[in-house]
C-alpha cells in the first residue's frame, strides 16, 4: 500500500501509511493501543478499503489492486482474540477447524465433510501440536489450547500467510507459552506470518522485521534492531527499559 489513509469522522486512524510485505517474511506490527495497527490489518485483509484519494496512493493485495474479498480471505489466515468468542462453547475442536472450509461458524447437517477435509483438519491440528484435542469441545480448552485451534483453523487452507492480531490477549503465562511455541514452529515452516501486538516481549526470535507504528503513522521500518530503548520511550510516550533474553526482548516502565 502506498500513501493510504483511513478517516472516520474527523479522526484520522491512519494517515498516509507505505508498507510492503513479500512472501515468506516475518513481521511484527508493534504499537501502543489506539496506534492503528488493528485498521491496518483490516486493509491487508481487504474489509477496509481505505482511503486512496491522495495522488499517488493505492492498496495493492497479493499484487492487484482490483481483488476478490472471497480470494482475500482464502490467502490470509486470521488468529485473533476476539475471534474465540465466536465459536460456540460445545463444538469440538475438529468442528471449529473443518467450518473454515465453509467460512462458518462451526458446521451443519448440510455441509458435506468429506474424509480429505478431515485429513487436513487433523494435519492442521497437528501442525500447532494440537492434534490430541479434536474431539474435546472448546468449553474444556484453556484459553492457550482454544488460541491454537484456531490458529489450526487458519492454517487448514493452506494460506499464503497468516495474521496473529494480538494472539497473547488474556493469556496466562502458560497459555503464552503454548501459543509461543506453535508460533516458533510455524515462522521455522517458512510461512508468511505477521504478528500484531502492543507487547515486546510477545515477539519470538524468528520475527526478523518489525514495523513501530504511532498515531495511524509507521514510525520506523527495518530489522529487529530498532527495538531500543530510545524508540520504545519516544513510540510508548513514556521511560521504557528493555533487555533480551533468549533471543526474546521484554521491556517495563
Amino acid at each position: 500500500m502506498r500513501r493510504t489513509s483511513i478517516v472516520k469522522g474527523r479522526q484520522v486512524i491512519l494517515r498516509e501509511v507505505d508498507l510492503r510485505i513479500d512472501a515468506g517474511e516475518r513481521i511484527t506490527i508493534l504499537g501502543p493501543n489506539g496506534s492503528g495497527k488493528s485498521s491496518l490489518v483490516k486493509i491487508m485483509l481487504g474489509e477496509n478499503r481505505g482511503d486512496t484519494s491522495v495522488e499517488g496512493s493505492f492498496v495493492r493485495i497479493r499484487g492487484e489492486e482490483h481483488f476478490s474479498l472471497f480470494d482475500v480471505r482464502k490467502a490470509f489466515g486470521l488468529v485473533s482474540g476476539d475471534l474465540q468468542y465466536d465459536f460456540r462453547r460445545e463444538m469440538t475442536a475438529a468442528e471449529v477447524v473443518l467450518s473454515a472450509f465453509f467460512g462458518s461458524m462451526g458446521t451443519n447437517r448440510s455441509q458435506e465433510i468429506t474424509s480429505e477435509m478431515e485429513e487436513k483438519a487433523i494435519g492442521a491440528l497437528s501442525q500447532v501440536g494440537a492434534a490430541h484435542l479434536a474431539p474435546r469441545t472448546m468449553s474444556t480448552l484453556s484459553a492457550g489450547e482454544a488460541r491454537r485451534v484456531l490458529m489450526a483453523r487458519a492454517l487448514v487452507s493452506d494460506p499464503e500467510a497468516l495474521i496473529l492480531d494480538e494472539p497473547m490477549n488474556s493469556l496466562d503465562l502458560t497459555g503464552k507459552h503454548i501459543v509461543r511455541t506453535a508460533m516458533r514452529s510455524l515462522a521455522r515452516s517458512g510461512k508468511t506470518l505477521v504478528l500484531v501486538t502492543h507487547d515486546p516481549s510477545d515477539i519470538i526470535p524468528e520475527m526478523d522485521r518489525v514495523i513501530l507504528m504511532k498515531d495511524g503513522r509507521i514510525y520506523r521500518d527495518g530489522t529487529i534492531a530498532e527495538l531500543t530503548e530510545e524508540n520504545l520511550s519516544e513510540l510508548y510516550g513514556v521511560p521504557v527499559r528493555l533487555t533480551k533474553v533468549d533471543g526474546r526482548y521484554f521491556a517495563w516502565s
